[in-house]
């Protein structure tokens, strides 16, 4: 699953714009907390180092940013959507809600959107926030996957408890679930992927 070309699209930053912007494509949207290494996630997945921004300081991505994949084999070209992370306690309260309700209208009325990734560092809980996505996900009937972050961080022991403790809160299956770490490869994300979204 070799990918041929990436790039930027466009960013979103007016809930006007989600219904306006036409695509073919499939969509993979990614949304998570901030700081739990999304950004960093889409660069290692695209083996693009900078095509998603990332930063040491949470809260850098503060729109939805649109990029597309084009595959060599399979051919297929696929939209993804880094959304704005979601608890970042330094913006002002206005400014969270503004985000939540951009990203929550994103998920609701995309027609190609068809999978939705919640990422997760796996040494956290997951928390009303990551519960209430699972659940409004179900509710429109998106399919849902969760990507555990961080796992190189565990030792042996945390490493086997830890991806069980996360499936029951989030009351998943073992195969809505993708545990990611340093060495992750793009094949690796890819082949369990795009099934989904052909």
């Amino acid at each position: 699953m070799k990918i041929a070309e990436s790039s930027f699209l466009v960013p979103i930053t007016e809930k006007h714009q989600i219904e306006k912007l036409e695509s073919a494509n499939a969509e993979i949207a990614f949304f998570g907390r901030s700081n739990v290494g999304k950004s960093t996630f889409v660069n290692n997945i695209t083996a693009r180092k900078s095509l998603a921004r990332t930063s040491g300081k949470p809260g850098k991505t503060q729109e939805i940013n649109l990029f597309q994949l084009r595959f060599k084999e399979p051919e297929i070209s696929v939209t993804l959507a880094d959304l704005p992370g979601f608890g970042f306690a330094e913006f002002s309260k206005r400014k969270r809600e503004y985000l939540s309700d951009l990203s929550i209208t994103y998920l609701q009325k995309r027609p190609n959107l068809k999978l939705v990734c919640i990422l997760n560092d796996i040494r956290r809980p997951a928390e009303e926030e990551e519960l209430a996505l699972r659940d409004l996900l179900f509710e429109l009937g998106r399919h849902c996957l969760v990507i555990l972050t961080k796992c190189d961080k565990l030792n042996q022991s945390e490493r086997s408890k830890l991806p069980v403790a996360r499936a029951k809160e989030y009351n998943l299956e073992k195969t809505d679930f993708f545990l990611s770490n340093i060495k992750t490869t793009p094949e690796q994300f890819w082949q369990k992927i795009l099934p989904l979204v052909e």
